[in-house]
């Protein structure tokens, strides 16, 4: 018996069948051409091909239709022009490719897609020089289990903070230097969201099309803001006093808002307030304006930092 192929691989096949071929082709065509990938009933094969149909036309792929003549009168046949839907030459010039090198090694999902986007567009990572960057992490072992529980609405199975976890997972976002996933927590019987990097070893998926992610589902609005995260904590200093340069002064000013602004110098620089109950996310924001940002208060938070940056510098 031939193994069963998975919706996501029967959908990839299905699209490369039909770029390749410059005439259209029915379902029985395809049928033929993908062996045993798709149901032996016409009916569930007929099924099976419309939820794939409607897959491919909601990520944005133009499946088109044509009502065939002759012998094969009435009878559809489908095919995809590839120029519809590909991405040409963007035609970036060398600065522009300088800036998206730049970044891509700022922001970093630990995994190779982001050098290989980089390539295809004409440029590559600088290797000669170092480089600070925000690492963002999301490992090639973990990326593959949650965009499917994600995309197949499969139920993860995995470890949080000693405590087994099942959750249907609704989405996944970045946001404030960490990767979140968001869903119905079984355990806690309500929507919960999980940072990734907390994550205790290997993430399980259960059956596809497991569970329905609620109607009107906000991922942006299910997880904290960057203020938010800045403040989500405790401690005695839940405020730093922070000096931007100012070429990115202006945009911290937009971020956080006229009230952040504690002093506008006359070389473009402001000193903002900005939250730091969250030291983690705190660090991570600031880190992203590498040497164009300086901690300047309280003494508790200005020493956290600089402890943590001569640890990454491998000093005692």
């Amino acid at each position: 018996m031939a193994a069963k192929t998975s919706q996501p691989e029967r959908m990839i096949n299905l699209l490369a069948l039909l770029v390749q071929r410059t005439q259209s082709l029915t379902l029985k065509q395809i049928r033929q051409e993908l062996v045993n990938q798709y149901p032996a009933g016409d009916s569930a094969a007929r099924a099976a091909f419309e939820r794939d149909k409607a897959e491919l036309r909601a990520l944005g792929i133009p499946m088109d239709m044509v009502t065939l003549g002759g012998d094969k009168a009435g009878e559809g046949a489908y095919t995809v022009d590839r120029r519809q839907f590909e991405i040409g030459d963007l035609g970036l010039n060398d600065a522009e490719r300088a800036a998206l090198q730049m970044a891509i090694a700022t922001v970093r999902i630990g995994a190779s897609y982001g050098d290989e986007a980089l390539w295809k567009l004409g440029g590559e990572r600088a290797l000669d020089r170092p480089s600070t960057s925000v690492n963002i992490q999301m490992d090639d072992r973990q990326l593959p289990a949650l965009a499917t529980g994600v995309v197949e609405h499969r139920t993860l199975k995995f470890v949080y903070k000693g405590q087994q976890r099942q959750v249907d997972p609704y989405g996944l976002l970045s946001r404030g230097g960490f990767w979140y996933i968001v869903g119905f927590d079984h355990l806690r019987d309500a929507q919960r969201v999980f940072r990734v990097d907390r994550i205790e070893g290997d993430i399980t998926n259960g059956e596809a099309q497991s569970f329905a992610r609620p109607e009107g589902f906000d991922l942006a609005k299910a997880v904290p803001t960057e203020l938010e995260l800045l403040a989500e904590g405790n401690g005695d200093d839940a405020i730093a006093t922070v000096l931007v340069d100012a070429s990115l002064a202006q945009r911290v000013k937009t971020e956080f808002g006229q009230g952040a602004v504690l002093r506008e110098r006359s070389d473009g620089a402001i000193e903002f307030a900005i939250p730091c109950a969250n030291l983690g996310a705190f660090r991570v924001w600031l880190f992203a304006m590498v040497d164009r940002v300086e901690v300047l208060g309280p003494p508790r938070v200005r020493e956290h930092i600089i402890g943590h940056l001569n640890a990454l510098a491998g000093r005692n």
